[in-house]
């Protein structure tokens, strides 16, 4: 990606535009280095833990969260915690439309550069991959 196109400051503001055209609050809360992010779906609400030790990106994290409110199923579970080892499931689903949503933000200009870009877990390369095909297609 290119940081010139658009800084990081202009992904975040682009990612809480997407949770105020639909009603989600996010906060940001300093707990423990231990403790995840969270959603949860039935308040359309994500919390962001600042601290939170973990590689992937914190633009990620919040496109994840975000996704579990906008696109997942508020019955299959009431708070999701964010782990880059979720591959079932729901958590498979708000991997999925993270990517596509930080790259209907950004197109990058390789799947490696968003791949790097966003400290994706290299388990996620052939998602990450097919969407970028699919987007390359789009365009």
């Amino acid at each position: 990606m290119n940081e010139d196109l658009l800084t990081t400051e202009n992904i975040e503001s682009e990612l809480s535009e997407i949770a105020k055209r639909n009603f989600v609050d996010v906060y940001f809360l300093n707990m423990k280095s231990s403790t995840p992010d969270v959603a949860i779906p039935k308040d359309n609400t994500v919390v962001m833990n600042p601290n939170f030790t973990t590689k992937v990106s914190p633009k990620y994290r919040l496109a994840h969260e975000l996704s579990h409110v906008l696109y997942g199923d508020p019955d299959a579970q009431s708070v999701y915690y964010f782990s880059e080892y979720g591959k079932r499931g729901e958590e498979r689903l708000a991997h999925r439309n993270a990517i596509r949503m930080l790259m209907s933000i950004e197109m990058p200009t390789s799947v490696n550069t968003f791949m790097e870009y966003y400290s994706v877990p290299s388990w996620l390369e052939k998602d990450v991959d097919r969407t970028f095909r699919e987007f390359l297609y789009l365009e």
